[in-house]
């Protein structure tokens, strides 16, 4: 099944998840060169679960087989990043105060980044990242957008041309609420940055 974010929206309203399942094949995790000192690639490798909550709802299992999307783990005190190359499907969770960024690197490929932000600072990599020749074409800071017992779930799907950014706030496993849907329009070549 292909996923866009029309699915991912209305699957989400069943339920949505990511389950590690003790896959630890699964897990890369190594400082990103570009960014020694505040980036990470964190990540799990997962195949996508279309059968979760009858056929109705999304799951994103960490696996070394079928692989068809990215779950970016959280860091502390850093920016855990994953690169849409051989999927195009990225996933975060648990996010209530951290930000969710999309950015273009110097080659062309979309990452995805869940940056720390805590009472204690932010692991911001946007000024290196513009230095270097990065591209931010998304970010959503997610302090107040939650609930109590409710996380954001950010999936963000990069098409050939266009990239989608779908945040909501979960309860229960399910969506309760779609906080933001942004499509960024020819993302290859997009220079407008999307702050929300």
């Amino acid at each position: 099944m292909t996923i866009n974010a029309d699915t991912v929206v209305a699957r989400g309203k069943h339920l949505i998840y990511f389950n590690n399942q003790g896959a630890n094949a699964a897990w890369t995790t190594r400082t990103h060169a570009t960014f020694p000192n505040k980036g990470v690639e964190d990540f799990y490798s997962c195949q996508l679960n279309t059968n979760a909550a009858n056929g109705l709802g999304l799951g994103f299992n960490a696996s070394i087989e079928n692989v068809g999307a990215k779950y970016i783990n959280f860091q502390d005190q850093k920016t855990a990043l994953a690169k849409a190359d051989t999927v195009k499907v990225l996933a975060s969770g648990g996010f209530s105060g951290c930000i969710f960024q999309l950015w273009r690197d110097p080659d062309g490929h979309a990452w995805g980044a869940h940056v720390y932000k805590g009472t204690d600072g932010c692991a911001d990599i946007n000024q290196q990242a513009k230095a270097r020749g990065w591209t931010l074409l998304y970010s959503l800071d997610t302090k107040g957008k939650g609930a109590a017992g409710r996380e954001i779930f950010v999936v963000a799907v990069v098409g050939d041309k266009n990239a989608d950014v779908i945040a909501m706030r979960i309860h229960n496993g399910k969506s309760e609420k779609l906080v933001d849907w942004h499509t960024v329009y020819n993302w290859q070549q997009e220079h407008i940055a999307a702050i929300k």
